[in-house]
């Protein structure tokens, strides 16, 4: 009997397996430094599966500051006189979004303290068409972390300092929404800083960014406008994905399987 139940521990734990991976997130683009650019020219290569690369927007540069825990020998880059734009667009409209289930940014970044007095006193992150933007707006001393959508809702904020990494990972999940008559996506956005608490809030994806077509930025606004609305600061791999949401067979799978081996294990 104990071996009966070891062989149906290994065939029904492999299936669970297969459902988690099947739910794995598809990369839109992962930029890492040098690897992606080595300081010299302006093409950026794109290391995602996606083949989404970038050019040099104003005047880059390398830098040996790294977040705690970084791989040795890895940079981040200085955008404080430019950026990066993807070469394609749309990469992140509404239906490609509503298709998977979700988007999501990842990235660490330092701001170095600058209070930027034009547009705001915003500085782009990671911003796809000037819509849905990772990034802040700044005072002096301290700034707002924020998720923007539809270029003025601010979904989620908190307070950050200058001079100090920070690891965020920010998720639009749609719930299994649709692309509404007018083109919006509603859904939940939640950001991770530093792995504490999510912080979540309602959301829409608007048709604005569908509309504009343009591409993905990391350091400015996500326009071929040239460097404007830059980050002034470091920014250490940033990578944007579409994330499907938890898939309810499988939730339910791995509940039957929990109750099946427990019944298992009683009668071994």
């Amino acid at each position: 009997m104990k071996h009966q139940t070891s062989k149906v521990l290994s065939v029904l734990g492999v299936l669970a397996m297969a459902a988690c991976g099947a739910q794995a997130a598809t990369s839109v683009l992962e930029y890492n430094f040098p690897a992606s650019w080595n300081g010299t020219g302006t093409d950026v290569t794109d290391f995602s599966s996606a083949g989404n690369n970038g050019t040099i927007s104003g005047t880059l540069s390398l830098s040996s500051s790294v977040p705690p825990g970084a791989l040795a020998g890895t940079q981040s880059i200085m955008t404080s006189s430019g950026g990066i734009v993807t070469t394609g667009t749309g990469l992140l409209l509404n239906s490609t979004v509503a298709a998977a289930g979700g988007f999501k940014y990842t990235v660490s970044f330092m701001w170095d303290g600058t209070d930027s007095a034009s547009f705001g006193h915003t500085e782009k992150i990671i911003d796809y068409a000037g819509t849905e933007s990772l990034q802040l707006t700044t005072s002096a001393g301290s700034a707002q972390l924020q998720m923007r959508f539809d270029d003025s809702v601010n979904a989620i904020s908190t307070t950050i300092l200058p001079n100090t990494w920070y690891s965020v990972a920010m998720e639009f999940d749609t719930l299994g929404n649709t692309v509404d008559a007018s083109g919006n996506l509603a859904g939940l956005a939640s950001m991770v800083v530093n792995g504490g608490a999510p912080i979540t809030a309602a959301a829409t994806k608007t048709a604005q960014g569908d509309g504009l077509d343009r591409p993905i930025a990391i350091g400015q606004l996500g326009a071929n406008f040239g460097y404007l609305v830059g980050f002034k600061g470091n920014i250490y791999d940033p990578t944007v994905s579409l994330v499907p949401e938890p898939s309810a067979l499988a939730l339910l799978g791995a509940g039957s399987l929990m109750m099946f081996l427990r019944r298992k294990v009683a009668k071994a």
